[in-house]
């Protein structure tokens, strides 16, 4: 178990403010893809430009400190010409479910870490304390090409007045311009019950106006940081047809829904919600129970059965062979995949026989619906793949023209692999897409966007109620009518967009792609996780492809 606290010597050249008085407050520019811990005290100022493309965004990260109390701490920044800034106080948050068998987990001496990045408050520090500042600044697709010198000022009020310091910062922006549309697909899975978080813990219900607004906001989020693919959790509603001898299906809050994703949540494909999933108690395992309806007596009735209760089948035929028009008559069929059964098991098992069985059942009902779901290798039935990262993913098959494979983390792997848990450093968020590239998978998935119902208090706890790694539930936070990013989440979007520079790099030398992405990526739960490394790395990218655009 390696701390990564960081230690720092303290120097700085400064700009102060308030005439010849001298400011309390000082600005220390810090890798963004360092964690500063609760723990750490003193800091070197590191000025390093950021190279960037064209259409992302570049992160920086500052510790301000003082040596007087100072009240309605704030930020602002001129970017030089550049787009949209962002700035927000990384807080930290409490975990005591550590990552188990990672050589390289962050351990504090409180157990508190640096997460949620709160963009709309004033802060005030303590003498003697330090506040940690985030800033994303856009690079708009028509920049300007070279090196741009932003300003930052950071104002406050102390016992004898206003205070401000300065300190300038470096973007080189490079004749390269990132797709209009991201190469990766990238999906977390939302969780609408949540929602109550973002109403001052009232309940919200179920697909009112309140309801879909709140939703509103988890999409643009999502959409703001990277995510394009959202599983649709609005199913539609079984009514009694006209004559009372049938159901038939109500589709208006699954299309509010899926037009919603469409107009705020930069969707390119939605998956339908589970059909099945685990009888309660049941071993991994075995196989998969499946909710069905049927019309009795002029009712609508449900039952609970396995994949081989012929009702199953039936009401299959019925649910899905209607829900396959109507994808077609809006046409979303070519958006749209369907989920069977969450992770199904090992061949030859009840589990993977179930998800199989009932899966081809789905083709058959809707032929041209594709079927998706987590698993923990290709099986026969699934027509995109989504398999989690694991040694296995070195060795598996190519392809097939045509298809698709995805990779998806959850509450493991654990060890040494890249994964999104508060205790690991930032960097092995970031570079899941890098291993996305390297194994030609074209997918990224995630169970938990907001899953904070399974934490102590979203915005000051994150341990799970489980023994799950604090971090795996969620990786956005909860104010009221509010959703704050995290600094995992920044890792993520510049992850997503290191991954279509690699694929662009492709487009221009295969093999030069491959072999700059091994030089980070040495293997499953491999990597060379040097910050100053990685960036050099990045730049090179940036240099190759500004040549190739002048050629």
């Amino acid at each position: 178990m390696k701390n990564l606290s960081v230690a720092f010597v303290l120097m700085a050249g400064l700009v102060s403010g308030c005439g010849r008085v001298a400011s309390p407050l000082s600005v220390y520019q810090v890798e963004p893809l360092v964690k500063v811990l609760p723990c750490d005290s003193v800091f070197v100022d590191s000025p390093d430009t950021m190279h960037v493309a064209k259409g992302e965004c570049a992160s920086f990260q500052f510790v301000i400190t003082t040596s007087q109390n100072v009240s309605g701490l704030q930020a602002d920044v001129c970017p030089d010409k550049l787009g949209e800034v962002k700035t927000g106080w990384v807080h930290d948050v409490h975990n005591e479910n550590p990552t188990h068998g990672a050589d390289d987990m962050i351990v504090t001496p409180d157990n508190n870490y640096p997460d949620p990045i709160i963009d709309d408050e004033q802060e005030d520090l303590s003498a003697g304390k330090k506040k940690t500042l985030w800033v994303d600044v856009a690079i708009p697709r028509d920049a300007k090409d070279g090196v741009h010198k932003c300003k930052l000022a950071i104002k406050g009020e102390t016992a004898q007045g206003k205070t401000v310091v300065k300190k300038n910062f470096f973007v080189k922006v490079y004749p390269v311009t990132l797709p209009e549309e991201q190469k990766l697909n990238v999906v977390n899975w939302y969780t609408p019950s949540t929602l109550k978080f973002l109403n001052n813990g009232d309940p919200v219900e179920k697909y009112s106006d309140r309801y879909f607004e709140l939703l509103q906001l988890i999409a643009e989020k999502g959409a703001a940081y990277g995510q394009n693919c959202w599983l649709i959790q609005e199913k539609p509603v079984l009514v009694m047809n006209a004559d009372s001898t049938d159901f038939t299906l109500d589709f208006t809050y699954f299309d509010k829904a899926v037009q919603m994703f469409i107009e705020h949540g930069n969707l390119k494909s939605f998956h339908n919600s589970h059909l099945g999933s685990r009888f309660p108690g049941a071993k991994w395992s075995e196989g998969h129970c499946f909710t069905v309806n049927y019309v009795e007596d002029k009712q609508i009735k449900q039952d609970i059965v396995g994949y081989q209760d012929p009702r199953l089948k039936d009401y299959i035929q019925k649910y899905y062979s209607q829900l396959q028009e109507h994808l077609r008559e809006k046409g979303w069929l070519n958006m749209c995949c369907q989920h069977i059964a969450d992770e199904p098991d090992n061949p030859g098992t009840e589990s993977q026989k179930s998800w199989t069985a009932v899966a081809g059942m789905v083709k058959q009902a809707a032929p041209e619906l594709k079927t998706i779901d987590a698993s923990f290798e290709i099986i026969e039935n699934q027509d995109v793949s989504v398999i989690i990262l694991g040694n296995n993913i070195a060795t598996l098959p190519p392809v097939p023209e045509g298809s698709q494979r995805w990779m998806y983390t959850c509450t493991g792997p654990q060890g040494n692999f890249a994964n999104r848990f508060i205790q690991l450093p930032l960097i092995k968020t970031r570079i899941l897409h890098w291993i996305n590239f390297k194994y030609n998978e074209e997918g990224y998935l995630h169970w938990g966007f907001n899953y904070w119902g399974h934490s102590r208090s979203p915005l000051v706890d994150v341990t799970p109620e489980t023994e799950w790694p604090g971090g795996d539930c969620f990786i956005i936070y909860p104010g009221y009518n509010k959703v704050y990013p995290s600094i995992r989440l920044c890792a993520m979007r510049d992850g997503i967009r290191d991954y279509d520079l690699l694929k662009m790099l492709e487009e221009v030398d295969a093999r030069k792609a491959k072999e700059i992405c091994d030089r980070i990526i040495l293997g499953p739960d491999s990597y060379n996780l040097d910050i100053k490394h990685f960036y050099d790395t990045r730049k090179e990218i940036l240099e190759i492809l500004s040549r190739s655009v002048k050629k």
